[in-house]
């Protein structure tokens, strides 16, 4: 009894070591673009580069200090979609000031640890915003 209840345990650590493994290198968005036309109120378009079907979405972190804002679940995509975003986090639209956007793939509505491309900047200043 003693060996099998070793064995099981054995198994079910190297099976939830496997599962994290797996979705480590499962592949991300290989890159992103954002583009804005200006205006606030007009939001952005999220262009993101997908080689297999994933549900992806941005975290937003407020800069210089890189303070978590919050997330923004995009939905599930493969290719090269064009997403508009409305630049609203929690409902709320962004405020004035600097923004550091990430692009990751989410499961159960929480960005995963899978790494993602590099990260976009936007500054907003009154009604314009402004990508680089």
């Amino acid at each position: 009894m003693r060996i099998s209840l070793v064995a099981t345990i054995a198994v079910l650590v190297s099976l939830l070591g496997a599962s994290a493994s797996w979705a480590h290198h499962q592949p991300a968005p290989s890159s992103f673009t954002l583009a804005a036309r200006g205006k606030v109120s007009q939001g952005l378009t999220v262009r993101p580069v997908l080689k297999k079907r994933r549900l992806i979405g941005l975290v937003v972190f407020k800069q210089p200090r890189r303070r978590e804002v919050g997330t923004v679940l995009l939905g599930t995509f493969s290719g090269d979609p064009s997403i508009h975003w409305n630049l609203k986090v929690d409902g709320k639209r962004l405020s004035s000031g600097s923004y550091q956007i990430d692009l990751r793939v989410f499961a159960n509505g929480k960005p995963t640890h899978i790494p993602g491309p590099r990260p976009r900047h936007l500054t907003i200043s009154g009604q314009h915003v402004h990508v680089y």
